[in-house]
């Protein structure tokens, strides 16, 4: 869906000088792609991003955390998707990855309720981590210009 917005809306007259892109996860839980097919929907989408707006940093964080426990799929997949973004949008001009994903879990590994409490959506303490982990990149990034 992505792909094809990008391919078919009107491209923005003033290309932004940097973008956070965070996508995938319902490619693994609700949708039918393994680990590799996901991640390569991720690079195909920096590409794109990319392709029409050449000087604009992108910073792509890894799929969040899903599910409680450690041994559900959902968590072994999303770690496997993650695993391969790094080597895959490597050679990508300006682009960034960055994997946030520990910091919503505890000291064991679980999925903190208090950061998402459906196991999908970062709760407001959620989006604090988020935001105190992303902004400082993307400043960094816009910096960069």
């Amino acid at each position: 869906h992505v792909l094809w917005r990008l391919a078919h809306l009107p491209q923005l007259k003033t290309a932004p000088k940097a973008a956070s892109l965070m996508i995938g996860t319902n490619n693994i839980c609700w949708g039918s792609d393994q680990p590799t097919q996901a991640a390569d929907g991720v690079q195909a989408i920096a590409k794109k991003l990319n392709e029409l707006y050449p000087k604009m940093e992108i910073l792509v964080l890894g799929v969040f955390p899903r599910r409680r426990n450690l041994d559900h799929p959902h968590r072994k997949e999303i770690i496997e998707l993650n695993s391969y973004l790094p080597k895959l949008l490597k050679d990508i001009p300006n682009v960034t990855y960055m994997d946030i994903g520990p910091k919503f879990l505890d000291d064991k590994g679980f999925l903190s309720e208090e950061m998402m409490p459906d196991t999908t959506h970062p709760s407001e303490k959620g989006h604090e981590i988020w935001a105190t982990a992303v902004v400082p990149q993307l400043k960094e990034l816009m910096g960069k210009k």
